[in-house]
């Protein structure tokens, strides 16, 4: 990639240059079990278009036939419809990621539909030759820990093989009460089993959490009657307002659990997953179709927060905002916890889902520059099913580097060019490498 790509003046090139090659910290990613274990992808649509929905999202808006995307036609041919898309995203972060990722396969064209065979059996080619898996990007990007998701019932046995990739709990099938009871016939038995398993997923090597709060959120205080609502959910009798209730009162028991064991907790707040009825069904719940809800129910977030503060002290906590206008509001949350002798107690996570793209990125830099503080930022994750997004972490600090350097020149920031980069490596690697380590 141009060493001018992305990078605004001359600090942003001089900052880019120190901290271009630091480890890397994916703290929260979507990869599969195949990539876990390191199979070797031999065909390009497999890795790069078939399960990105971004890319699907883009074809759909520019009138692809759903044939070409989720349907019957070969995968050339849906390479072929992809690439003849690409042309067409000009100024969208679909563009810059599509050439960031190509060039990590050895091709510097951009797609169109005139050379799309040729692409296709080039990267096809390079992907045989080089036995191109996870562990090839790995080593490419200096990937030093991932945290893939996993639910409270997965397998384990894929992780601790090498120690840089471990297990990170998405956490929304406890709280939602949608795994197999069969064997629980208690509120008690169903909180045990949890401890159960958070304590093996530590012995893995677990350090992050997530717990995804969509849209129309809403937090409610124990009142003493959820051991007979889990009653009724396993008699099949509990009511709306009884699982919303069930699912508060596990969340902070969640919460808790993640004080006491040392584990950070995300908040990924303000998905609105159902959209079209037809793209649903066609595509399945990931296919690429939610959208940004409402702003966030300040007043559930923040009595959740604080509920769990007054029982056990918060867990580190990282809280993504989905909808740009809660950027504020997010970040200043940053101080209103703390926990003697910890420093950034809650911090706003990087830009997310439709977020993280250089609109998006600048914005939450700003804010959180203003509202709440820099230096505690705890870096870029990928978010992503595909192991061709740790391009992200490259296009996340040649972002970050002109945004510091532009405010830099502009004699907007009281330091010394040493201080600013101190603080740029904090904020791409150290942070996230001092919660890896269990430093405070």
């Amino acid at each position: 990639m141009d060493n001018r790509f992305l990078i605004s003046c001359v600090t942003a090139e001089k900052l880019y240059e120190k901290i271009k090659n630091l480890p890397i910290i994916d703290y929260h990613n979507h990869l599969s079990v195949d990539d876990i274990n390191n199979v070797p992808y031999k065909d390009i649509y497999a890795l790069w278009v078939k399960p990105d929905p971004y890319k699907h999202r883009a074809m759909r808006m520019c009138g692809v036939d759903e044939k070409y995307i989720t349907g019957d036609a070969t995968d050339i041919e849906k390479f072929q419809k992809w690439c003849e898309t690409v042309p067409k995203l000009i100024g969208h972060p679909l563009s810059h990621w599509t050439k960031m990722e190509l060039e990590l396969l050895e091709i510097d064209d951009m797609p169109n539909l005139e050379n799309a065979k040729d692409i296709y059996e080039k990267c096809n080619d390079y992907l045989v030759k080089h036995e191109f898996s996870l562990k090839s990007v790995i080593e490419k990007y200096n990937v030093e820990k991932l945290c893939p998701c996993v639910s409270i019932m997965d397998d384990l046995s894929m992780f601790n093989k090498d120690g840089v990739c471990v297990p990170s709990l998405r956490g929304d099938d406890i709280v939602n009460i949608t795994i197999n009871l069969t064997d629980i016939n208690s509120l008690d038995e169903y909180e045990k089993m949890i401890i159960t398993r958070l304590e093996q997923l530590k012995n893995k090597g677990c350090k992050f959490t997530d717990h995804a709060l969509d849209d129309g959120f809403k937090y409610y205080l124990d009142d003493g009657k959820n051991k007979e609502r889990f009653k009724r959910l396993l008699d099949n009798k509990a009511s709306v307002e009884d699982k919303e209730r069930l699912s508060s009162y596990i969340l902070k028991f969640l919460a808790k659990k993640y004080s006491q064991m040392g584990f950070v907790m995300q908040i990924h707040i303000g998905a609105q997953r159902y959209t079209s009825t037809n793209l649903r069904e066609v595509a399945g719940a990931a296919g690429g179709f939610a959208t940004i809800g409402n702003s966030v129910d300040v007043i559930s977030l923040t009595t959740f927060l604080d509920d769990v503060d007054k029982s056990t002290g918060l867990p580190k906590t990282i809280l993504f905002t989905l909808n740009p206008a809660d950027n504020a509001l997010i970040s200043t949350l940053s101080g209103s916890y703390s926990k003697n002798g910890v420093s950034g107690l809650v911090t706003q996570g990087p830009a997310w889902w439709w977020d993280d793209h250089k609109l998006g990125i600048e914005k939450m830099l700003e804010n959180n520059s203003v509202y709440g503080l820099l230096w505690n930022f705890i870096g870029m994750t990928t978010d992503s099913r595909s192991i061709l997004s740790f391009v992200r972490h490259e296009y996340f600090r040649r972002i970050l580097c002109s945004y510091l350097g532009d405010s830099f020149e502009k004699g907007e920031y009281i330091c010394s060019f040493d201080e600013l980069l101190k603080l740029a490596e904090n904020m791409c690697y150290y942070n996230a490498k001092n919660i890896v380590g269990g430093i405070k």
